[in-house]
């Protein structure tokens, strides 16, 4: 292969690794803060006002377009899109749409502190009990599971309370130990990379989710970026109170 041959290739290369720019839309208007993931790269960006977008990608990577009350979008990249803006559709899943119920606003509940700690900390205890084995490695850490109680109620005082979500059931933490040990995307390396915790920590942090009493629907495929979004949220907050409680 000459020179000038080897030259083209890589040219040819770098000019088809490039962003994706375009315009997420239904049949009425753009679409702001939809989700686009790259699967492939596990990068992830959202459409501004407008509805328009920017994400890194190269032939053959694999996109998901997703947002609330719409049909999940898949797309494998081709050289097409890596040309010019790029205009896509999503289609609104109008059966969920039908369904949704205009009530009076939702007052939420005045939280109870002491109840919460003593909550949090009974399924910490409930969790090392039944899974000793996964903390055995903690042990030699200054890590207080009485000042991570405490920590997260601090936590949960600076943010405003949220509506509480009405759902049938929530993800466990052995539902979160069984996703990371099958799913091919959320793994130990996703884990230590994305979300910045480590292995010794990820089953007293697949317990702080289970505490969050995320919704199981989010284990379906087509709700994947949002259980994303989830885990990049509770990740931070999970580092914090750990910084806090080994500060103690």
């Amino acid at each position: 292969m000459s020179k000038i041959t080897i030259l083209f290739c890589l040219c040819s290369t770098l000019m088809l690794s490039q962003n994706i720019t375009g315009t997420l839309y239904d049949a009425e208007a753009p679409l702001s803060g939809a989700k686009i993931m790259n699967v492939t790269s596990k990068s992830i960006t959202s459409t501004d006002g407008n509805g328009n977008f920017k994400i890194y990608a190269q032939i053959n990577d694999t996109l998901i377009f997703s947002s609330l009350f719409h049909h999940t979008k898949q797309l494998v990249v081709t050289e097409m899109h890596l040309v010019d803006n790029q205009v896509f559709e999503l289609k609104k899943n109008v059966n969920e749409l039908d369904e949704v119920e205009v009530q009076g606003a939702i007052t939420p509940k005045e939280m109870d502190e002491e109840k919460l700690t003593n909550t949090l900390q009974q399924q910490f205890k409930n969790d090392i009990e039944k899974h000793g084995y996964k903390y055995k490695k903690l042990n030699t850490g200054p890590l207080d599971l009485i000042a991570i109680g405490e920590s997260i109620i601090k936590l949960f005082k600076r943010k405003s309370p949220k509506e509480p979500e009405t759902v049938e059931t929530t993800i466990t933490s052995d539902d979160f130990d069984a996703l990371f040990k099958t799913d091919k995307f959320f793994n130990d390396k996703f884990l230590v990379l994305n979300l910045n915790i480590t292995k010794d920590y990820k089953h007293l942090f697949f317990a702080y989710c289970e505490s969050k009493e995320i919704s199981s629907s989010l284990l379906r495929p087509e709700n994947r970026i949002y259980l994303i979004d989830k885990f990049l949220e509770y990740s931070e907050e999970f580092r914090e109170i750990l910084k806090e409680s080994q500060n103690q």
